[in-house]
């Protein structure tokens, strides 16, 4: 996994618990849903730029 696809991740678990401590203290937020589908895109943006990331990571082993 590259840089995008671990925050996309850390995003979503953040994002979830979030919104249980919202539905915990009964408070609401318009549109939070739409975090979803954006964490979601990042992991995907991150998903497909990695074979041009990986390309530069250095194979050079002591």
């Amino acid at each position: 996994m590259n840089s995008f696809q671990v925050i996309a991740i850390v995003g979503i678990i953040f994002t979830v618990v979030a919104q249980g401590l919202l539905w915990v203290l009964d408070k609401t937020v318009e549109h939070y849903v739409y975090l979803y589908p954006t964490w979601v895109a990042i992991f995907i943006f991150g998903l497909v730029i990695n074979p041009y990331l990986s390309k530069y990571d250095d194979d050079h082993h002591h």
